[in-house]
C-alpha cells in the first residue's frame, strides 16, 4: 500500500469515527463542535489524497468525479454556519449538507470494501453499498431533521426555521 493510499485509508477512518460521534452526539455542544471540525479536516484529506489515487481508472475517474461532489457537499455544509448565520435557515442547510456528506462517505467507504470482496455481481454491489445507505440514511436524516433541529432552537433560544 502506498503512503499515498495509507494517508486516504487512516483519515477516512477517522472521518466515519468522527462523523458518527458528531451524530450520536447533542448538537451545538463543544463536543459536536470539537468532532464536527475533525471530520471536516478528516474529509480534506481523505478528499484531497483520493485526487492522487489513479489504480482503479488509471486517470481521472468515477470516484474522481464523487470526490468533487464530496467536497461541494462538505463546503456547503460548513459555509452556512460561518459565514451564513443570519439566515434563519442556516441550520436547517448545515443539518442536511453535513448529513448527506456523511452518508456519502459510508457509501464510497462501503463500495471500496467491496472491491475488496471478488466475484461479487455489480447489481449487489450497487444494492448494497449505494442503494441502501442512501435509501436508509435519507430517512434517518428526514425522520430526525425536525427533532434535532427543533431540540437546538429551544436550548440555545435561537430564531432559526424548523422545517
Amino acid at each position: 500500500m502506498s503512503y499515498i493510499n495509507l494517508i486516504h485509508t487512516v483519515f477516512s477512518v477517522l472521518a466515519l469515527i468522527s462523523g458518527a460521534v458528531v451524530i450520536i452526539q447533542t448538537k451545538g455542544t463543544i463536543t459536536h463542535k470539537r468532532y464536527g471540525y475533525t471530520y471536516f479536516i478528516s474529509m480534506l484529506i481523505l478528499i484531497a489524497t483520493s485526487f492522487m489515487i489513479f489504480d482503479l481508472f488509471e486517470g481521472f475517474g468515477a470516484y474522481h468525479v464523487l470526490a468533487i461532489v464530496s467536497l461541494v457537499t462538505l463546503f456547503l455544509g460548513m459555509f452556512f454556519p460561518l459565514f451564513k448565520r443570519n439566515y434563519r435557515g442556516w441550520l436547517i442547510q448545515h443539518y442536511m449538507w453535513m448529513s448527506y456528506s456523511y452518508v456519502g462517505l459510508v457509501m464510497a467507504g462501503g463500495s471500496h470494501l467491496f472491491a475488496m470482496v471478488p466475484n461479487w455481481p455489480s447489481w449487489l454491489s450497487i444494492l448494497l453499498f449505494w442503494v441502501l445507505p442512501y435509501v436508509v440514511g435519507s430517512i434517518l436524516i428526514f425522520k430526525n431533521r425536525k427533532k434535532i433541529l427543533q431540540d437546538i432552537k429551544e436550548r440555545y433560544k435561537m430564531d432559526i426555521v424548523v422545517r
